[in-house]
């Protein structure tokens, strides 16, 4: 499937419940602004991995509109949305992998699915990739023989592998080397300069992280994002 560029995000009205008796929101406004680093702060339990999974069309409002080009996407199918995920790479808190996979192995099923590139450039691509987080000489071993920190960086990076305009991470640098956070910044960096990154939407308190990377913090509450 081609994927379709993500010129805005915008959010009107939106409420969303698993139980309609306790709304996690509730006639929420926003509009996401191209260009912007973006953290999303709030306590445990307040809706952050939700809005996430809602951005991501895993998820739909029940009420209000989510906004896409200006096209209401509350009702596309998941994979009538698959045109927007292209665009869209993510990492959330835990998980990612696929542990009777090598990493290699993780990121090439991402690449071939999405035939991204011709097969024959795929290998150094992977490699080149994986050389910024010092992986390329674990790319043969399963998520379960690398420490836990390469775990972390090997997740994160993958949300990259498509040159995404929207990369969304949860918790990016919790679990994560001190070593590999000035790498995550320069990546950023990197595809908001020379490829298509135009909204990076980060769940973070980490201070070094925002000190290196400057963005807008934003609030979650049940009745919207606020600054």
């Amino acid at each position: 499937m081609k994927r379709s560029n993500i010129e805005s995000i915008e959010l009107k009205k939106m409420g969303f419940f698993y139980d309609p008796e306790k709304k996690v929101f509730s006639d929420v406004n926003f509009k996401f602004n191209p260009g912007e680093i973006l953290y999303i702060q709030g306590p445990r339990g307040s809706g952050k991995n939700t809005l996430f999974k809602l951005l991501l069309g895993i998820l739909s409002p029940q009420e209000g509109e989510y906004l896409i080009n200006g096209t209401c996407v509350n009702d596309f199918s998941f994979s009538e949305f698959d045109r927007f995920r292209l665009n869209m790479g993510h990492s959330f808190d835990v998980g990612g992998l696929i542990n009777n996979q090598s990493l290699y192995e993780n990121f090439r099923l991402l690449l071939d699915y999405h035939d991204f590139l011709e097969p024959a450039e795929r290998f150094d691509y992977i490699v080149q990739m994986m050389e910024r987080f010092q992986l390329e000489n674990q790319k043969h071993l399963r998520p379960a023989f690398i420490s836990s920190s390469a775990r972390k960086a090997a997740c994160v990076l993958r949300a990259f592998s498509l040159k995404p305009e929207v990369v969304i991470l949860d918790n990016p640098t919790q679990g994560m080397s001190m070593e590999h956070i000035p790498n995550l910044v320069e990546l950023i960096k990197e595809h908001q300069d020379r490829y298509t990154l135009k909204y990076v939407i980060i769940s973070s308190d980490d201070v070094g992280l925002i000190n290196q990377l400057p963005g807008r913090i934003v609030n979650v509450t049940a009745t919207g994002l606020a600054n």
